[in-house]
């Protein structure tokens, strides 16, 4: 059994994941050129440079274990989109407000009442695919942050907590609200933060850290690096990529110095 058969993917016809034709057909190891408009059918090769995930497969983004994550340096706003790099300085991501949807129940869609209430903003790919939307409460004394995932599932939470001597830390929480894991800092001027897992163990890191890197493909010298430890699984991957790209306007937002 291959490993997408352990996944569950299957072949057969599929919504183009290149967004060219209504639909291709994934032969249960790659996409295809057999597409299809209703019941006319054509040939068109799958030739662009981003390859897609197969059908129900989260999206490669989230597969990687370092990202250079462009810093949020305009206070004066509440937000800025901002891009998302490999170590090697290609960029494979952008993150950006969402749009506005219209309410229509069962869409997925994020319709006014939910941006009325939240800053809603996504992670895209390369091909300008969402693949993960996250929703910070505007307002909010504690925050608790909502993430989603491509098709508008909820991933989990990132739930502000204060513990023992008034240290806060932020908790991630499944969809049920199982326990997963924490961000904690001894320093969180210093920008030393550390992911740890519901065993305790050191699963990431969000640091100014450039340590093996080439600082000649580093877009901006005040960008920062999130490191996961592999392998770290689903939701917690997640919710660590969402909590990454949206510590400084959700995760202390108001904290001098970060």
């Amino acid at each position: 059994m291959t490993e997408l058969q352990w996944l569950g993917v299957t072949e057969g016809w599929h919504q183009d994941p290149y967004g060219r034709f209504e639909l291709r057909f994934f032969d249960g190891n790659r996409w295809t050129p057999y597409v299809r408009n209703g019941e006319e059918h054509a040939l068109d090769e799958p030739t662009d440079l981003l390859s897609p995930s197969p059908p129900g497969v989260r999206r490669a983004l989230l597969d990687e274990d370092l990202l250079v994550v462009e810093r949020f340096t305009d206070l004066r706003r509440r937000w800025s989109d901002r891009s998302v790099h490999r170590p090697d300085g290609t960029r494979i991501g952008t993150l950006r407000r969402a749009a506005l949807l219209p309410d229509r129940p069962g869409s997925g869609g994020l319709g006014a009442r939910e941006h009325a209430v939240n800053d809603v903003v996504e992670l895209v790919d390369v091909a300008d695919r969402p693949v993960l939307t996250i929703l910070i409460p505007m307002g909010s004394a504690r925050t608790s942050v909502e993430v989603r995932g491509t098709t508008g599932e909820e991933a989990g939470r990132i739930v502000q907590q204060t513990v023992r001597g008034d240290r806060t830390t932020y908790s991630f929480l499944s969809p049920t609200g199982t326990y997963l894991g924490e961000l904690r800092s001894d320093n969180w001027m210093g920008w030393d933060l550390r992911i740890v897992d519901s065993a305790d163990n050191a699963v990431a890191s969000i640091t100014r850290d450039f340590s093996g890197l080439d600082m000649s493909r580093i877009p901006r010298p005040d960008d920062y690096v999130l490191r996961i430890n592999p392998p770290l699984l689903e939701p917690l991957r997640t919710l660590v990529v969402a909590c990454a790209l949206c510590f400084e306007v959700a995760v202390r937002p108001n904290e001098p110095g970060l």
